[in-house]
């Protein structure tokens, strides 16, 4: 059941994620056509930077959860791969993934409240609500909580990190 939730999960973070950067890639593409390829009476959309802008936000707060589902973040392991026992590297991700959700539960909140407290505001140039671009904060950062649970119940990435530390010391 975990499995089926995960999976439905991820495809609809992917689909989100193509949608929302294809629809920005064409509105920057037409944007620019129409800034440089037509006639002085066509012009570019007031609203079209605005909008790219805030769907970058998406993409990359969907895109953090991804990268943790794919253990791809840039990271400093130098003291980490130093550690000899398994056992404490274990323990030592352990203790790391505690502190990465307590902050994305600390970023969730907040981003909460500040998605809640701008419902009214409006965008400039066209009338939608500033929340729905600012829901991306909340929204990611519990996509990143759902990583970091799964991993940490359903997930190998643990024993996998472990393995490849010993691999290394014994090469």
């Amino acid at each position: 059941m975990a499995s089926l939730v995960y999976r439905w999960v991820n495809k609809l973070r992917t689909t989100l994620m193509i949608s929302i950067t294809a629809f920005t890639v064409l509105l920057c593409l037409l944007q620019v056509f129409l800034r440089y390829f037509t006639f002085i009476s066509m012009r570019p959309f007031a609203w079209g930077d605005e909008i790219v802008r805030l769907c970058s936000i998406w993409v990359i707060f969907l895109g953090v959860s991804v990268g943790i589902r794919e253990n791809s973040h840039f990271a400093v392991d130098l003291f980490l791969n130093k550690i000899p026992s398994a056992k404490i590297r274990r323990l030592a991700d352990h203790l790391l993934d505690g502190l990465a959700i307590a902050v994305f539960v600390i970023i969730a909140y907040q981003g909460f409240l500040y998605t809640s407290t701008n419902v009214t505001s409006l965008l400039q140039n066209i009338h939608i609500s500033m929340a729905w671009f600012y829901a991306a904060i909340p929204v990611g950062s519990l996509l990143c909580l759902f990583e970091y649970g799964y991993r940490m119940v359903w997930g190998k990435a643990y024993k996998q990190r472990a393995l490849n530390t010993n691999n290394k010391e014994q090469n």
